[in-house]
């Protein structure tokens, strides 16, 4: 290591003493890099690394390559430079919280990520090869809203807690949609619809296979950053992220929660508009369940893609326009029942703008309301299916076990298996219930089960400290149960032991139609399995009971039979 040479004391009087300690922080008394910092900071008014940024770097890079040095040792000192800004930064950490970069950290338009004011972070950039990739250059964006949001997004990227090779997948893939939609003329990503989409997997169409791939991630992800950073509400924006929101429990279902509403699809924007103004009514005002604001929004979507492809505004329709539309659901195979809650939806819709001062056509809706009949769906288990499972039951995982013996037992949907807490079996004047809620209906209901299930319940309860009113089947955050993971989970274990009896393996409303069949078969009205199984009309429950026809000819069979002299009223006088 070369002795350090000191610069003549005139000369060190012009550089701040906090500067020159910081600059022995990283040259570590080798002269050859202390001399040359010195001899550069003297013609800048550098007081210390805070005033170094990446104009000075670039300064600095253009006096390097002024020297007559080799290549090698202009690199060297480059990287110095840098580390002399990274190194000086100072650990910020309050109370334990994470350090957060904003948009407070960087006042100027052009941000350089190597310099990014967490030394944490800005070591992990200097392993980037090139690193004018780290240059964002946001002077260039001319639309003032699209900058705004860019450095939005960027700043939850850089905060992000994953290492450098992961946040490149994010940074690269932005910068490209930033330019995409600077030339498109987009000025809020949040309001990009699907053609925009399509637009800009046009546009990396001929970048790398890499790129490709995270280009529709960096769409999502920028919309969802968006819109849970917005201080207020943006019901313009084409997806609504969910998460934003604190539901009262009773309208959401834990075990099959919806993330998000999207209206991408819808073309025309007026429409759209419209639509987003009656999803906000939903969602912040009414008290419907989640779900169901999400199916509603679903069919008013097909019915504006409709018009879509008809290049119709909702206040450019007539009467007949619905009619056309409903002889049009008639030609689809959309079951009856389904074709009317299409119609009943564009109904209250067109209520609720009509409310709003938008004109859109009255119409009735019994005019176009199907009339049909309840389908029979043979889907109870197969009882060899059953055997099995229940054989090889003591072979899967523990919390399977219990799920599904539930399942088995009661035949509540898996949404409500999944959801099931602490203390929801119990025992009362002899008798054994389990407590359920029921998001469809937004209801608690109380059911019958046998003293067993009770007893493995509560068993199970006690091995693994569930408290009242924690979820008995956790997801690995804590939270209820995922209803598709409990599908998934014994389709896997069904399959690793060969559980499939054809094509059959695993399907959990399937234990609905069993319950519902058995019950009828054992002599229950409709009117209570309607009941047990928490059905809001009997057309509904009569669908779960297979063989429901041959059950209507077995039983006009059995009645014909003990009235073999019944004659039909009015035959007597016809005879005569």
């Amino acid at each position: 290591m070369a002795v350090l040479k000191y610069i003549p004391k005139s000369g060190q009087a012009e550089l701040t003493e906090h500067l020159q300690k910081e600059m022995k922080l990283v040259t570590q008394g080798q002269a050859k890099y202390y001399n040359r910092l010195y001899k550069f900071f003297l013609q800048t008014d550098v007081m210390s690394s805070e005033d170094i940024d990446y104009e000075m770097r670039e300064r600095y890079i253009e006096w390097i390559k002024q020297e007559d040095i080799s290549e090698k040792y202009r690199a060297e000192l480059i990287r110095l430079f840098d580390r002399m800004k990274i190194e000086n930064m100072p650990d910020i950490q309050t109370q334990g919280v994470p350090f957060a970069v904003t948009q407070d950290f960087f006042q100027k338009d052009k941000w350089f990520l190597l310099y990014v004011p967490n030394k944490q972070k800005a070591r992990t950039f200097r392993q980037v090869v090139n690193k004018e990739e780290l240059l964002w250059d946001f002077s260039t964006i001319t639309i003032h809203n699209l900058k705004k949001q860019a450095k939005t997004i960027l700043c939850e990227i850089l905060n992000m807690p994953i290492a450098q090779r992961m946040r490149r997948r994010y940074l690269e893939p932005l910068k490209i949609l930033i330019s995409f939609c600077q030339t498109q003329g987009i000025d809020d990503i949040e309001e990009m619809d699907a053609a925009d989409e399509n637009r800009f997997y046009m546009y990396i169409s001929q970048r790398s296979k890499e790129i490709r791939k995270q280009g529709s991630m960096i769409v999502e992800f920028s919309r969802r950053t968006l819109f849970l950073a917005d201080s207020d509400t943006n019901w313009n924006a084409s997806v609504w992220y969910l998460e934003r929101f604190r539901f009262d429990m009773s309208r959401v279902n834990a075990s099959v929660p919806i993330r998000s509403i999207s209206f991408t699809k819808i073309q025309i924007r007026e429409n759209r508009k419209n639509l987003q103004l009656y999803g906000k009514y939903l969602v912040g005002i009414s008290d419907m369940a989640i779900s169901n604001i999400r199916t509603t929004i679903g069919f008013l979507t097909q019915f504006l893609l409709y018009l879509d492809d008809r290049g119709m505004e909702l206040t450019e329709l007539v009467a007949e326009d619905i009619r056309d539309y409903a002889v049009y659901l008639g030609t689809t195979d959309i079951k009856y029942s389904t074709v009317n809650r299409y119609i009943m939806s564009i109904h209250t819709f067109f209520q609720f703008l009509q409310m709003k001062k938008v004109d859109v056509p009255q119409f009735y809706p019994e005019q176009y309301l199907q009339k049909g009949y309840s389908e029979h769906n043979d889907r109870s288990v197969p009882e060899r299916t059953v055997v099995q499972i229940l054989n090889a039951l003591p072979t899967f995982p523990e919390h399977l076990q219990l799920m599904y013996l539930i399942l088995l037992c009661t035949g509540i949907r898996k949404s409500e298996v999944c959801t099931i807490k602490g203390g929801a079996f119990y025992k009362q004047n002899g008798e054994f219930w389990l407590r359920i809620y029921q998001p469809k209906m937004r209801r608690d209901k109380v059911i019958p089960v046998p003293s067993t299930l009770l007893e493995i319940v509560k068993e199970y309860e006690k091995k693994n400290g569930i408290k009242v009113e924690e979820y008995i089947f956790k997801n690995a955050r804590g939270n209820a149960f995922n209803g598709q993971t409990f599908s998934n989970q014994m389709i896997e274990e069904c399959k690793k032991r060969d559980i499939n009896c054809g094509e059959y393996v695993f399907r959990a409303h399937d234990y609905r139609h069993s319950i519902a069949t058995t019950m009828h078969e054992k002599g229950v009205t409709i009117q209570g399995i309607r009941d047990y199984l928490g059905h809001s009309s009997e057309n509904m429950t009569k669908q779960y009971i297979d063989f429901m026809p041959e059950h209507i000819t077995k039983a006009e069979n059995k009645y014909f039979t003990k009235n073999q002299s019944f004659t039909l009223k009015g035959a007597e006088k016809n005879e005569k």
